[in-house]
């Protein structure tokens, strides 16, 4: 037991280390891959944000300062999340851990994600004000895709073979 934590914590360290570096490589448009190559307008591949290609620059100024607002709140929240995971994990592995506390550790983390989704929603909310009509429509249609098919979208969907395709 007395190594458990410490190695916990040591875990914890290695695995947030890498996950810096993954964000280290992915921020280096060198090494973003032969998919992205050409594709790229630094919001992302253009097309899963095709809505942002008629925005004016005045729209434009006020999404990036909306969306650099939400990232901030966003990180904290997870950063929260990140430390309310350790005090669960440090609760389940005491020598006699109770139900009782680790529901509370679960409850707390629950919270943070509810709050993280109601915070996410509320932003693509202010986003869509920001639009006209017809961009309206597609903004619209990338929610329904992302919300059809998850973060890859439509673009990412395999058959049961592995097999990718473009509708």
């Amino acid at each position: 037991m007395k190594y458990l934590i410490p190695s916990l914590l040591a875990a914890s360290l290695i695995g947030g280390g890498i996950g810096f570096s993954n964000l280290a490589l992915a921020s280096d448009d060198d090494h973003r891959g032969p998919h992205h190559e050409g594709k790229h307008d630094g919001k992302g591949c253009d097309r899963h944000k095709a809505w942002m290609k008629d925005l004016s620059d005045e729209q434009r100024k006020k999404i990036d300062a909306m969306h650099a607002d939400y990232k901030t709140k966003k990180m904290a929240i997870k950063e929260k999340m990140r430390d309310a995971k350790v005090a669960l994990a440090t609760e389940m592995t005491k020598d006699a851990p109770k139900q009782k506390d680790i529901d509370k550790k679960i409850d707390a983390i629950l919270k943070l994600k509810r709050e993280k989704m109601q915070l996410k929603v509320a932003h693509k909310i202010e986003v869509r004000k920001v639009l006209t009509k017809e961009q309206r429509v597609q903004f619209d249609e990338h929610v329904m895709n992302k919300a059809k098919y998850g973060r890859k979208g439509h673009y990412g969907k395999h058959d049961e073979h592995g097999h990718r395709h473009h509708d």
